[in-house]
């Protein structure tokens, strides 16, 4: 080997293996610019919409809309859910929701939505 190439050789190696800890350190979702996520761990609140979607809060207060693939019954009437999100750990199009009886139903889109709907509270009648 020649004497000159092995400082040159010694910094690239210093080089390369600085450059693979930096990008080991903050893994991100692998998502392109313009897919939404959510990530599971930070999730604060979710709301149904009847059987065939679902109000996601993330961890930043934002609100999602899941748009199910097809009607998921008994969302609307749970209080519990699961999402299986693969290794990532994020709920996204791909996820699947779990119901408690076992249901499984796949996720069709998740778009950043505003907040759901407030429930509507009907005026008591008021006697004259």
């Amino acid at each position: 080997m020649n004497i000159l190439r092995i400082p040159h050789t010694c910094a690239a190696i210093a080089l390369l293996a600085g450059a693979r800890l930096t990008t080991g350190e903050a893994e991100s979702p692998p998502v392109n610019a313009g897919a939404a996520f959510v990530d599971h761990a930070a999730m604060r609140d979710w709301h149904a919409d009847g059987d065939r979607g679902l109000w996601i809060q993330a961890g930043n207060r934002r609100w999602f809309y899941a748009h199910l693939a097809r009607a998921c019954h008994g969302l609307s009437s749970t209080n519990s859910l699961t999402f299986e999100t693969h290794t990532s750990g994020y709920i996204d199009r791909t996820s699947v929701l779990v119901m408690p009886q076992g249901a499984k139903c796949p996720v069709q889109s998740l778009a950043p939505n505003g907040t759901p709907p407030q429930a509507r509270v009907e005026p008591a009648p008021q006697t004259q």
